[in-house]
């Protein structure tokens, strides 16, 4: 939104700054209206000659049908009202303007309005690979959970990494030094899915329900682990959660996996992070559990995939002297040659086509 006026250029972060007190106070609707809609400014839509001439602005928010059914005729005009409020709110200094009104409107693709209008999400698209708490080709799961029980949301987080799941938990994830809100905000921008610790203190946090906003905002699916007696509330309590009232944390690793495989519904996305968990294996009972798991699950490779592993043989000595793969049994190479139709040999660490 580029514009000499200033009010323009600051009303996503407004809007960002009121999607997050309304998420923290339970609005859980309004939270949804600011975060799934696309925003559009008119500019001078009205003029004021109080203090030597103001122009005021139109904030317009297209809502997608499926929002805009929720808000009803009863109820816009005080959602419209409440908004406009707290976006004064935000901007009482801003010389010789302000926002003269806010609107809902539906989306309409003919709407050059709508055309011009950006998300308050709308900014430059982290790599994931460019941050440390993301092990690299490993889907990427948020945990949201209170402080309170880190220790234990860190040791499924390690449960699930034999799985090539990359887990951020806050607080234990993010580096010494770090900003660590700023850290939080890029692991829920670059998340792939979310997992709910849903403990009974979870919803008494205003940063727990903030996070599971965000990922409502971006349309992220929502795993709710449920460890005590209190259900998921707002928008993920229509949501099935998976019951735990004390558990095995390799058992609850693996029902998660399978839930993820679900609800991602990317197959070649899990077999390349199925293979990469392999690949880095810290031991060798490590490798023969994430071999097994692997070689169940994968019944085809391509030819990256396949030069991954040989790649990953050579260099991990994990893996080029487990026995578990190299034994009589030749497990490795059965595996590769099933999965890509050719033969291979081992010889040391080195694997090779014949």
């Amino acid at each position: 939104m580029t514009s000499k006026y200033v009010i323009p250029s600051k009303i996503i972060i407004y809007l960002k700054r009121i999607a997050a007190e309304y998420q923290a106070m339970g609005q859980d609707l309004q939270a949804r209206v600011v975060n799934l809609s696309v925003i559009f400014v008119h500019e001078e839509a009205s003029y004021d000659n109080w203090n030597g001439g103001m122009d005021g602005h139109d904030v317009i928010l297209f809502l997608p049908p499926e929002v805009f059914g929720e808000v009803t005729l009863a109820r816009k005009g005080d959602f419209e009202a409440d908004l406009l409020s707290k976006l004064g709110l935000c901007s009482p200094s801003i010389e010789n303007e302000y926002i003269n009104a806010v609107r809902f409107e539906d989306e309409d693709q003919n709407d050059p309005h709508f055309q011009n209008a950006i998300s308050i999400h709308n900014r430059p698209q982290i790599n994931p690979n460019t941050l440390s708490f993301w092990k690299p080709d490993h889907v990427r799961l948020f945990i949201s959970h209170r402080d309170t029980h880190k220790i234990d949301a860190k040791a499924l987080a390690n449960s699930l990494e034999e799985y090539g799941i990359s887990s951020f938990v806050a607080h234990d994830t993010i580096e010494p030094m770090r900003t660590w809100q700023n850290e939080i905000v890029k692991g829920l921008e670059t998340m792939e899915i979310m997992l709910v610790y849903l403990t009974d203190d979870f919803h008494e946090s205003t940063w727990t329900n903030q996070e599971v906003g965000f990922a409502l905002g971006r349309n992220i699916p929502i795993i709710s682990l449920k460890l005590g007696v209190t259900d998921p509330r707002g928008f993920i309590g229509e949501r099935q959660a998976l019951k735990r009232k004390s558990y095995d944390t390799h058992q609850t690793a693996l029902d998660i996996y399978s839930l993820i495989a679900e609800k991602l519904g990317n197959k070649h996305r899990l077999q390349t992070a199925l293979i990469n968990a392999f690949c880095i294996s810290p031991d060798f009972p490590e490798t023969k559990k994430r071999f097994d798991r692997m070689s169940g699950v994968v019944k085809s490779l391509n030819d990256d995939e396949v030069a991954v592993i040989i790649k990953a043989f050579h260099d991990n000595d994990q893996l080029h002297k487990a026995g578990h793969l190299v034994s009589n049994y030749n497990r490795l190479i059965k595996f590769l040659s099933q999965t890509t139709s050719q033969t291979y040999e081992i010889s040391g660490r080195y694997i090779t086509s014949v």
